[in-house]
């Protein structure tokens, strides 16, 4: 009996190409920072996207349940960094404006891969900003999973 597996690989590169195609990202990017988002596949640490490479996503694959479950799940953790000098003070509210660029590029994203397949629902978000560590970059970073229903004799699709 074959069992029915997908690769990680296969829905990361899914995902990239969804991401690099969306025109609500694109948009978002264009006007922010005058350019598209850079989209990476892994990571090297040694070569890690920096501040002129803002702003990036990089998608890692996570982890896989299959087997003779009713149901797969498949986790991947996006990573993405906008660059974001900008402050503005109004009376005694001083807002860094890359806190709310970074949440709304992250919401995009999520937004985005939620919408790839919805036959294969993203059944979990874990979803965080980090504004304090990295400015001028502000990165953010959410784990996502989708669920695939077993389906004996088929072939899984995404």
């Amino acid at each position: 009996m074959a069992i029915q597996t997908i690769s990680l690989s296969h829905i990361a590169k899914r995902w990239a190409e969804a991401l690099s195609n969306d025109e609500k990202i694109n948009t978002f990017c264009e006007k922010h920072y005058h350019r598209k988002l850079n989209l990476y596949i892994g990571y090297d640490e040694a070569d890690a996207p920096n501040e002129e490479d803002c702003p990036c996503a990089i998608l890692l694959i996570n982890s896989k349940g299959e087997g003779l479950a009713e149901q797969y799940t498949y986790t991947l953790c996006v990573i993405w960094g906008i660059f974001q000098k900008s402050v503005t003070r109004k009376d005694n509210i001083v807002t860094y404006e890359g806190t709310f660029e970074s949440d709304e590029l992250g919401q995009l994203i999520i937004e985005c891969i939620a919408g790839i397949n919805p036959s294969y629902p993203v059944i979990n978000i874990d979803y965080e900003c980090d504004n304090l560590s990295w400015r001028p970059v502000y990165p953010g970073r959410a784990t996502l999973t989708i669920e695939m229903p077993h389906v004996i004799g088929g072939m899984i699709e995404y």
